[in-house]
């Protein structure tokens, strides 16, 4: 069958192609800002793109692409949705396939925050236990990329980026007609808002956004066989694979002093950092985690302070690229010079970071 998109199939290549294999691609995306060079549905473009291409190699028909997400950028002309919106909508979609024959669903977000991405899976485990011989597995296309890993990376990603390399090179892959690298500065230096990484205007290629994307669908549709199938398939290895070799370098620490003490935490790697977890001691004394008080004030991001208690794999705190965070230590005092940490980062939701280290703390 040459058509898949589940819009364009009339009633009888549907049954035709629901009897070949019972399987549906739901991709997710989003309206989200890309930088000056990148249209507002990227992460749509890449969700659905991806589907239509696993499809084409192993059966099954893709709904089309949603703009409903979370855990966006707070960025301009970008709509973020409520966790408990998106849940709603996905489970009840993977309710309607369920009830409409489909055994399999892979649920493909083109959209990167991992709060979404567990989000999704959570849906999913939800959806088997109500729908007994449903088979249901959500991912992020990142987690395709972070696949092929077998070490820890240096260099620029190759998993996941923000508007840079990779996300443009896609999108030349995909539509290359709505990228638009000449707005960039001429400047391969030059930083740009909304662009996480080198300016993509030298740094992305067709060829390697198409070399992704072939890769990904291929395993794409291999997953989507295995779970057709019946085979268990493993919701985070891929997400493990993804936070131990693609963050392989550590926050650096740093402090500031007096009545008010603070935390400064500082992400020097390529990628984001996603904390699901923050447990804190300052020379041996255990600090109550609902004191803790994460700031993230960079543009992009909300500012808005979290408590370090509230922190899950579905509700945790980003610190991009470049970015610094402040963690308020609560009713803790100290006085400035050397005071020994030791920090138990929770990342990613499937792994522990610990730094246990000496940290100068500045007036």
């Amino acid at each position: 069958m040459s058509e898949h998109a589940y819009e364009r199939l009339h009633p009888a290549e549907m049954r035709a192609a629901a009897e070949e294999a019972p399987l549906a691609y739901v991709p997710i995306g989003t309206l989200e800002f890309h930088g000056e060079h990148l249209p507002f549905g990227v992460d749509s473009f890449e969700a659905r793109g991806l589907c239509l291409r696993a499809a084409s190699l192993g059966g099954g028909v893709v709904l089309p692409p949603t703009y409903l997400a979370s855990g966006c950028l707070d960025l301009p002309f970008t709509l973020s949705f409520d966790q408990r919106l998106v849940h709603a909508w996905v489970s009840a979609t993977l309710d309607q396939l369920a009830l409409r024959g489909f055994r399999a669903v892979v649920v493909l977000s083109g959209h990167g925050p991992l709060d979404l991405n567990h989000l999704l899976k959570r849906a999913c485990a939800e959806a088997e236990a109500r729908h007994p011989g449903l088979a249901a597995y959500a991912l992020c296309w990142l987690e395709l990329n972070a696949a092929a890993l077998t070490e820890p990376e240096a260099g620029e990603p190759t998993c996941v980026d923000h508007a840079a390399r990779i996300e443009t090179s896609w999108m030349l892959a995909l539509e290359p007609q709505l990228v638009r690298t000449d707005r960039l500065s001429d400047d391969p230096g030059a930083a740009h808002v909304g662009i996480y990484g080198p300016n993509p205007r030298f740094t992305a290629t067709a060829q390697f956004g198409e070399a992704q994307i072939t890769a990904a669908a291929h395993l794409l549709a291999q997953r989507a066989s295995a779970l057709l199938a019946g085979e268990p398939l493993d919701m985070l290895a891929d997400l493990r694979a993804f936070v131990e070799f693609a963050w392989p370098e550590p926050p650096s620490l740093r402090g500031r002093a007096g009545s008010d003490a603070h935390l400064l935490m500082r992400n020097n790697g390529r990628s984001s950092r996603y904390l699901s977890a923050l447990r804190v001691e300052v020379d041996s004394v255990a600090l109550d985690a609902h004191e803790l008080i994460l700031v993230n004030d960079s543009p992009g991001e909300l500012g808005v302070p979290m408590s370090a208690g509230e922190l899950t794999a579905e509700h945790g705190f980003y610190l991009r690229r470049g970015q610094e965070a402040s963690v308020d230590l609560g009713e803790l005092e100290l006085q400035p010079g050397s005071h020994h940490v030791r920090a138990e980062l929770g990342l990613g939701g499937v792994t522990t970071l610990v730094l246990d280290e000496p940290v100068d703390f500045t007036a």
